[in-house]
């Protein structure tokens, strides 16, 4: 007995191991010379070997017009369109009958006459795989390729040339190389090249990311070849400040990479003020910061900063652009969008202000519909009326849901919504995926769809059983739709600052079709049966899971990026497998810490800003010269349109009117929603990029600097008046006044700071010789707001 159950356990043992064996290369197997008896599988091996080759690339078939007549599925995830291409039509690319004549074997080797030249050799292996399918009957038979599991790339990290190796896991245990059908990228030639096959070789120093792409799968290898000799034993012993500093230090150090010093207190408060509180600080502030002697001064001015109505204000800015709030343009009826537009910012600041979670703050949006459980539409006619009346309003904010976020024109349609939640919440761009397989990520077109299929019965308008009501509210107001828009308009606000109902439009949730086309699937994930609650519980249960692979990630990256100039992942609204973040270890913690401490967006904001890493200096050493996407030093970031102006305001404006204008933080530019267009944009917020939030990219608030720029803060009308108004500080300037403390007073008042010796001794010196002193202090403030000093944050 003992004999036959060691043979059993040396007979599973043997399985397993067979079972752990990786399938040589399909280059191998069909390689000249060899006789091969296997049928080569349609998805694993013929549409693969097509994308390698580049044949179903958008400048190839894969085009949506296709080439010479025909085309393939971009980037080859529709199997069924694709052999209907090589099989069907009036000129089939496979001649069954005589596979040596399919144009699918003559026109790669270029034995007729082919746009894309010779692409293998003639009996090469490429062209004994295809040869061996078509004549086995060239059959679709990717149903029984299974599922790609895993794709493994080795080795897993490069510091030498080497050759890369990936093996393709599939559920049915099956291990496959399947380097030569790999399609390989290199994410900076200027580091690291890689050839065709997956052979990487160095041609700098720093690190990059091989980026390998195999069916649906897609992997990343870090290629790090180390900036100076410090890589190793030499690199100093750098005390971090925060967990944040330990996870930058330790690929600092990989790289040989010194991190620069730290700022300034002069620099230090400029930039903090203008990044938590889009605000320029004051001269006393400056000097009194500077005298300050605490060792916590920093930790301190932070926390004071995060309870200031101008951090609710500015971060509520920033979260309206991620959330696409533009009242003129796309929220409800014309006659509600500045009430709509000031309730969404009014939900967002009670939210920003009291530091409620981000993940309520999702909830709130995604979950949200007009009407109450079992209120009818009386009763949130009545309700919303109750919001805008004149006399004791009720506060929107007090609302847990913001039924604007669907009411949005832009996202009328289930995709526009599919798309819009994957850039807020995911920070990931599907709109490839609506047409074809994603070229850089595992998302297809049915993924898509699926994905798109939560968000069909989300509905603005009038729910069926509201009809009849919202007919009779109409009457009862004599008809108003009837009216010429402005009265109508006008109709409208009067009886609803009077606190009377008025017919809102309303977001419901229309009834599940009883035979769905589509059912609903996760991304990635499971698919989910059509049921009578919210359609978007259970994306919204999976968005919040702890392991959610998004949208934790998506948010802090979003924040650092606002700090740093750039994000751990980059373009920040592009989570994709072939765009690896530039530090893991660094999003991992950032992301886990920030559900751990339930999504506490001030958490968040101190964990960054008290670290080393945020309060390093710009100026660059001999190792992190060039250095920008490892975080070893502050750059230069052009201030936003609203904090820009603002600043200029601050600056220019006498003291009194100075102090009035800062106390009114909701009349600042840093808490002004958009305009319907630019053309009623205010022409300095338009010059310097302030969004109108139309898109689904972050892309659309610009940063870059301009010639128009340039041309506003040197002679435009606007600056000019700021410069010359009653109550601007030049005017306040009398021939009495100590030269010497104007200049000083002009240098704290756009620059932060006191001036050098050298400058304070240029500007005594034209001081003296302008016409008169009030003229040579605006010359002054002038050419110091043309400096790329104030015009950035450093």
């Amino acid at each position: 007995m003992k004999q036959i159950l060691a043979l059993v356990v040396l007979f599973v043992a043997g399985s397993a191991a067979l079972a752990q064996e990786v399938l040589p290369s399909i280059s191998k197997r069909f390689a000249p010379g060899a006789a091969p008896s296997e049928l080569p599988n349609f998805q694993r091996h013929v549409v693969t070997l097509l994308g390698r080759l580049g044949c179903n690339g958008r400048n190839c078939h894969g085009s949506f017009q296709g080439r010479g007549g025909f085309k393939l599925s971009m980037f080859g995830f529709d199997f069924d369109a694709d052999h209907t291409a090589l099989v069907g039509g009036k000129r089939p690319k496979v001649d069954k009958g005589d596979p040596l004549e399919s144009l699918l074997l003559a026109k790669p080797i270029d034995a007729e006459n082919h746009g894309g030249g010779e692409r293998f050799k003639k009996d090469g292996w490429e062209y004994r795989v295809l040869r061996q399918w078509i004549a086995a009957g060239a059959k679709n038979d990717s149903d029984k390729a299974g599922k790609l599991t895993r794709l493994e790339v080795l080795p897993r990290e490069l510091a030498t040339d080497a050759q890369l190796q990936v093996i393709a896991h599939w559920a049915d245990g099956t291990r496959e190389d399947v380097t030569c059908l790999t399609r390989f990228a290199s994410n900076d030639d200027g580091v690291a090249k890689v050839s065709d096959g997956g052979r990487v070789t160095f041609v700098g120093k720093g690190a990059t990311y091989i980026i390998s792409s195999y069916d649906g799968g897609v992997q990343s290898t870090l290629a790090i070849r180390p900036v100076t000799s410090l890589a190793n034993e030499k690199y100093p012993d750098l005390k971090p400040a925060t967990a944040v500093d330990a996870k930058i230090g330790g690929q600092l150090k990989k790289l040989g990479i010194l991190p620069s010093e730290l700022c300034t207190d002069e620099e230090f408060l400029r930039r903090v003020m203008l990044d938590v509180a889009g605000t320029l600080p004051t001269p006393q502030q400056v000097l009194e910061f500077r005298g300050d002697k605490s060792p916590d001064k920093r930790r301190a001015k932070i926390d004071q900063l995060l309870e200031s109505p101008e951090y609710a204000a500015w971060w509520t800015t920033l979260l309206g652009d991620l959330t696409g709030l533009n009242a003129p343009l796309f929220l409800g009826n014309t006659e509600w969008a500045k009430v709509a537009g000031d309730q969404w910012q009014s939900w967002l600041q009670r939210r920003v202000r009291d530091n409620v979670g981000y993940d309520k703050i999702a909830r709130g949006l995604i979950l949200a519909v007009s009407r109450r459980p079992g209120q009818t539409y009386e009763e949130y006619a009545a309700e919303m009326s109750h919001y805008t009346r004149k006399k004791a309003p009720l506060e929107y904010a007090d609302r847990e849901f913001l039924d604007h976020f669907w009411h949005r024109g832009n996202v009328g349609q289930a995709d526009e919504k599919a798309l819009s939640f994957a850039h807020i919440f995911l920070g990931v761009r599907l709109d490839c995926a609506q047409c074809h397989k994603h070229p850089f990520d595992q998302w297809s077109q049915q993924d898509f769809k699926q994905f798109t299929a939560f968000f069909q019965r989300i509905q603005r308008g009038l729910a069926p059983d509201s009809i009849p009501m919202h007919a009779k509210l109409q009457k009862s107001l004599g008809n108003p739709e009837k009216l010429p828009a402005a009265e109508r308009r006008a109709f409208y606000r009067k009886i609803s600052e009077q606190g009377e109902p008025a017919p809102w439009r309303e977001v419901y949730i229309a009834a599940p079709p009883k035979s769905p086309h589509i059912l609903p699937r996760i991304l990635g994930g499971d698919v989910v049966p059509i049921t009578d609650v919210h359609p978007l519980e259970p994306l919204t249960a999976w968005l919040l899971r702890r392991d959610n692979p998004y949208f934790a990630r998506a948010f802090v990256n979003r924040v650092w990026a606002h700090y740093f100039g750039r994000g751990i992942v980059d373009a920040v609204d592009d989570f994709n497998l072939g765009n690896p973040p530039s530090n893991k270890e660094l999003l991992d913690y950032l992301a886990g810490a920030f559900v751990e401490r339930g999504y506490d967006m001030k958490w968040l904001h101190r964990e960054i800003l008290n670290s080393h890493a945020y309060q390093r200096s710009w100026r660059p050493n001999e190792t992190n010269a060039l250095d920008e996407k490892h975080f070893s030093r502050a750059v230069l970031r052009r201030l936003h349109a609203e904090v820009a102006l603002d600043a200029l305001t601050t600056a220019t404006l006498g003291a009194k009117a100075r102090a009035a204008y800062l106390t009114k933080v909701a009349d600042r530019r840093i808490y002004q929603q958009p305009t319907a267009d630019l053309k009623r944009t205010e022409f300095g917020l338009a010059v310097f990029g302030k969004p109108l939030r139309i898109t689904n990219c972050d892309c659309e608030r610009q940063m870059d600097p301009s010639l128009l720029q340039a041309i506003f803060l040197r002679n435009d009308k606007d600056l000019v008046t700021l410069l010359e108004r009653k109550d601007s500080w030049i005017k306040e300037v009398s021939a009495k006044d100590e030269p010497e403390k104007l200049v000083r007073e002009a240098y704290l008042r756009s620059l932060s700071r006191l001036p050098t010796e050298a400058e304070l001794k240029r500007s005594h010196t034209y001081l003296a010789a302008a016409a008169t002193l009030q003229e040579g202090v605006r010359d002054l403030l002038w050419a110091l707001l043309n400096t790329k000093e104030f015009i950035t944050n450093h």
